[in-house]
């Protein structure tokens, strides 16, 4: 080492530096940005830079060993005014290891998932003045490029690095400013005729509006929309209600437990309720539940307390049945796999099944058949979770919907006809395949214990 030039030692001290000096100063800006968007609520930034948390910080912590060897080699050169700058050196690699990048990469998994559970598509109402334009097979591209440029919510902002042909605004947004255009006049086109909003249509099975049925006269409709039908991928804006503990890249609840599975339920429930969730239908035999999950032993089961604490803030003016959904999805995605959530969120499986709603609806399902299966989707959301094995890509909707008619709805005779037809019997055959040693039915019988109903037609909620 000492055959070394003093020109060469000086190299090599400047290298080190060079490498200390940068490595802060992306460290202080990538910890800016961050801290930026915490409290500027530009979530579906700070989100997305989650999923790489763990490649920066072990960049950051690499270059940090590269000048800490750059620094040791100048030292053993003979250079004997690097020690301090060594000691400095050391600290600061360690700290990144050990404080950043080893956690990071520890969570990469669930910042994985949580970007997927607060990103995935969202259900959203649209007013009944608004129905009427969202027309054709595939209306949204051509909407957004009708309207102009809107003001983003900071929840909604990304970074534009890349060029996305991906839709960025909120369809609801859309179609408002579409309506103010018209309204206008300024755009040429008629005002909407009062006589198209009861028109009915039938939707195809390659319909891309994402509207569940039904969509009748002066009534609100249900919209599932998201990446699948061209809108870019961005965060809820149920997260403006998620206390910021819970959205630290390690969460914790209000008791101090680990919230990263709390986290994840918010994602999932802020997208999904639809357009009445107090009438949703649930009556859990939580000891069954457990013990046929393939989850089971469930050892989060000890934090039920404490999880249901944290959505009884939440959703307590959502009557105890959605406060019970909401406590066990959280409890069943703590005891799950990040594997497994990863591939039951990427199966859409959380959300009520648009194509199976639309198919129901073109074989002659009443509007009432139709509400029912709607109120059973968040029972669905359970037992899917419970049963899901990686590559099911099927709720079992049809199962529930079949066995609740025929326990609270007057029995098997009297089903509607359109459950008995080669589509119904393909689907039951879907849901009930891959279970492998799953017993659905107790599942499904776990979910609907002691439903409190006025009739036998009529749920309500406990």
């Amino acid at each position: 080492m000492n055959k070394l030039t003093a020109a060469e030692r000086t190299q090599i001290f400047w290298i080190a530096t060079g490498l200390a000096v940068a490595v802060s100063l992306v460290q202080g800006a990538i910890t800016t940005l961050v801290e930026i968007c915490e409290s500027e609520g530009l979530w579906t930034i700070r989100f997305s830079l989650g999923r790489r948390e763990h490649l920066w910080w072990t960049g950051i912590a690499l270059a940090l060993i590269a000048s800490l060897g750059c620094m040791v080699l100048s030292f053993l050169a003979g250079n004997n005014s690097d020690s301090l700058g060594i000691i400095l050196l050391a600290s600061a690699s360690s700290l990144a290891v050990f404080r950043y990048a080893w956690p990071a990469w520890r969570n990469r998994h669930y910042c994985s998932n949580r970007w997927a559970a607060w990103t995935g598509p969202s259900r959203t109402g649209i007013d009944t003045t608004l129905v009427p334009l969202i027309e054709g097979d595939d209306p949204w591209p051509i909407l957004s490029k009708e309207v102009p440029a809107m003001k983003q919510h900071p929840v909604d902002i990304r970074l534009p690095l890349f060029r996305s042909r991906l839709i960025a605004d909120d369809p609801t947004d859309i179609l408002k400013a579409k309506k103010r255009i018209i309204d206008s006049g300024t755009s040429g086109q008629q005002p909407i005729d009062k006589g198209k909003l009861s028109k009915i249509v039938k939707r195809g099975p390659g319909d891309r509006t994402g509207l569940y049925e039904p969509i009748r006269e002066k009534q609100s409709a249900s919209l599932l929309w998201g990446a699948y039908i061209g809108f870019s991928p961005r965060v809820s804006r149920a997260i403006l209600a998620v206390p910021s503990r819970l959205l630290k890249s390690s969460p914790l609840t209000n008791s101090g437990h680990d919230g990263q599975s709390v986290c994840l339920a918010h994602g999932i429930l802020g997208r999904n309720k639809g357009l009445a969730p107090k009438t949703f239908i649930l009556g859990l035999d939580i000891k069954t539940l457990e013990e046929k999950s393939v989850q089971w032993p469930r050892p989060s089961k000890v934090l039920r307390n404490y999880f249901k604490e944290e959505m009884e803030s939440a959703y307590d003016t959502l009557l105890k049945n959605y406060v019970d959904a909401a406590t066990e999805l959280a409890l069943l995605l703590a005891d799950s796999g990040h594997a497994l959530t990863a591939d039951w969120l990427a199966a859409r499986m959380e959300q009520q099944d648009l194509a199976l709603n639309n198919q129901v609806a073109r074989l002659g399902a009443s509007d009432d058949d139709l509400q029912l299966l709607y109120q059973l989707s968040y029972a669905a959301m359970l037992v899917s979770l419970s049963a899901h094995r990686k590559g099911r890509k099927y709720r079992p909707e049809m199962k529930l919907f079949i066995a609740y008619w025929i326990k609270y709805k007057g029995g098997v005779n009297s089903l509607p006809t359109w459950t008995t037809s080669n589509e119904m019997k393909e689907r039951l055959s879907q849901e009930e395949s891959d279970l492998g040693g799953t017993d659905l039915n107790a599942l499904i019988d776990a979910v609907l214990f002691e439903i409190k109903t006025t009739s036998s037609a009529t749920p309500i909620t406990k």
